[in-house]
């Protein structure tokens, strides 16, 4: 039996605690959305090339930025890309294919990212997909670390859309700044305990944008490959 890493564990249990703790009572405003933080929408590359849409759902911005760098460096590769905001994306007929990405907020994935797939479920059971996610449950990024978080994040909201089966995961850390976002008072706690188990004080930034590099590496060959067998 193998067994998960145990900060893994121990990040686990605490999410687990803390989101039984909101159930049972404790009230909190909804998340705030700062739209000149969190909304990043944007879009490049020829028309004639092969058209991804990078569809995400965001919290304080994190998740937003690395979408944009995906866009951007999707371009870079010789893609068309357009990146939205999952909640404002229509018709999605126009793309080659779909990157879908979400922050982990509350042990599960973003409303948004989810009703996109619950709407999009069957055109996107007809494209190439790729998904993507941030948390701090990889603020260690170890093969264990992936594969307890690929189990614990991603499986259990794909098996609910089985006409959607991605190219390639992207598992990616997050971002914790006091300076920069407003917490409400659930994240503020959340976040002030998580980091006395990950040792940070104000702010952390978990993301490794070689690891995103290679995600993104890995789809657009993927895509490639599924276009010129």
């Amino acid at each position: 039996m193998k067994y998960k890493p145990l900060k893994f564990r121990i990040l686990l249990c605490f999410w687990t605690g803390a989101w039984l703790v909101l159930l049972s009572g404790t009230t909190c405003p909804a998340y705030p959305r700062l739209p000149e933080k969190d909304l990043i929408e944007t879009d490049c590359g020829d028309n004639g090339s092969t058209a991804v849409l990078v569809a995400y759902d965001t919290v304080h911005g994190s998740t937003a930025e690395v979408a944009a760098y995906i866009g951007e460096s999707l371009c870079n590769r010789g893609f068309k890309a357009a990146v939205r905001l999952a909640e404002n994306v229509g018709d999605i007929r126009a793309y080659d294919a779909v990157i879908i990405g979400t922050a982990i907020y509350k042990f599960t994935w973003l409303e948004g990212a989810k009703n996109f797939l619950r709407r999009n479920r069957t055109a996107l059971g007809e494209k190439k997909t790729a998904c993507f996610m941030l948390g701090a449950a990889m603020s260690t990024d170890t093969p264990e670390t992936r594969a307890a978080v690929k189990k614990t994040f991603m499986d259990p909201v794909l098996s609910e859309f089985p006409e959607v089966t991605p190219l390639t995961l992207g598992l990616f850390g997050g971002e914790v700044d006091f300076s920069e976002n407003s917490y409400n008072l659930f994240e503020w706690i959340v976040l002030k305990i998580l980091g006395l188990l990950l040792g940070y004080t104000d702010s952390a930034d978990w993301r490794n944008w070689e690891t995103i590099d290679a995600f993104i590496d890995e789809f657009a060959e993927k895509l490639d490959s599924a276009e010129n067998p």
